[in-house]
């Protein structure tokens, strides 16, 4: 980087916190300056509830973060930290954390201190064992650990009772605890790609599910009879590339073993009372988009007549080729949709600001040249 340009950066960057230290405001966006490490001026913010640090360079979380004691939203997603202080524990209003592709390896038994938290990301941090003190979170609603490298899931997770958005995908989980039914909220759950064995019969009563990824584990059985008793709003049961879809396996329509989408005539389910399958898919884009924002309500979605879209940008692997919505949901970066005209204007300077930064390098060749 110029020196021209790092000085320009760094001093956009406390000019934006210091602005925010006089005009006590509520948000602060400081993702994507390639920030190496935090400027101390920072952690006098003592307003901010809001802040954005995702898509940077830090490599240290100093302890000195938890003297931001409003903040509900803390993205550190995208950057190079190896390490987070125990002491993170103490955000005790935190309601969002995104922590997600940076070399972690490791979730501190603090998380479980976050008692307010109702969205947690932690994607390919390199995770082996999600602390049994996750099941501390009551309030959870979402959790993403997807591209880790996981083997079991905690039974004290089962305790997550307001659970309704779980992510799994791309993990190395070979057992399930047998209680998953008593995550009753769940609506979405997501495991496909792992190593799983037996299908996880006891979460077909949780009330709310909706869709259940299994495709690509191990799984070379499911029992004969569903029950269906508590499956009132359910799309979709995704079996496949297991070895069952190769062998005898009863069939049912809402039970998906080859490409084709099963087709829903016949089904048990009543569903001429429901929205049509076109208002259900635009609800269920809804509902996925939702989920992944800030903590919008993510219910079920043939219970809301005329759905809200949210637009928002998701994480990068996103772009990872699906045909359904509900295999491509991935962690957000938690908000950028919810910003007043000052900070849409704010952002519009940043944006100027890094703009010129890539301007800088061509005009400086352009400068030696000429002269």
């Amino acid at each position: 980087m110029s020196a021209i340009l790092k000085f320009i950066r760094e001093n956009h960057i406390l000019a934006l916190i210091e602005q925010a230290i006089v005009k006590k405001k509520s948000r602060l966006s400081l993702n994507a300056f390639e920030i190496i490490e935090i400027p101390e001026l920072l952690y006098t913010c003592a307003d901010v509830k809001h802040l954005y640090l995702h898509r940077n360079k830090i490599t240290v979380v100093p302890v000195e973060i938890t003297h931001l004691e409003n903040l509900t939203t803390l993205t550190l997603d995208y950057n190079n930290i190896s390490y987070l202080p125990p002491e993170i524990g103490h955000l005790k209003q935190l309601v969002n954390l995104n922590i997600s592709y940076n070399p972690l390896h490791v979730l501190l038994p603090e998380i479980g201190e976050l008692e307010n938290l109702e969205a947690f990301w932690c994607n390919k941090i390199g995770l082996r064992e999600i602390p049994k003190e996750i099941g501390k979170l009551t309030k959870l609603d979402t959790f993403g650990a997807r591209g880790n490298e996981l083997k079991t899931i905690p039974e004290e997770m089962t305790k997550l009772t307001r659970l309704r958005w779980l992510t799994l995908e791309n993990n190395y989980i070979e057992t399930l605890p047998s209680t998953m039914d008593c995550m009753e909220a769940l609506v979405h759950c997501n495991l496909r790609n792992n190593r799983v064995k037996e299908f996880p019969v006891s979460i077909l009563k949780c009330p709310d599910l909706m869709f259940l990824q299994l495709n690509n584990n191990q799984i070379s059985s499911i029992p004969e009879k569903f029950d269906m008793t508590y499956l009132t709003v359910l799309e979709m049961i995704d079996l496949r590339m297991n070895p069952i879809c190769e062998l005898s396996h009863p069939d049912h329509p809402l039970v998906r073993y080859a490409e084709e989408l099963p087709s829903t005539e016949g089904t048990l389910v009543d569903l001429s009372s429901q929205p049509s399958s076109s208002s259900r898919h635009a609800a269920a884009q809804a509902l996925a988009i939702n989920a992944t924002a800030l903590r919008l309500p993510a219910v079920p979605p043939n219970r809301h007549a005329e759905p809200m879209v949210i637009e928002m940008e998701l994480d990068a692997s996103s772009e990872e080729s699906s045909e359904d919505w509900e295999n491509s949901v991935n962690s957000s970066e938690l908000d950028v949709q919810y910003q007043s005209d000052e900070e849409r204007a704010e952002n519009e300077i940043a944006q100027f600001f890094q703009a010129v930064g890539m301007v800088l390098p061509e005009l400086s060749r352009y400068a030696s040249t000429a002269s």
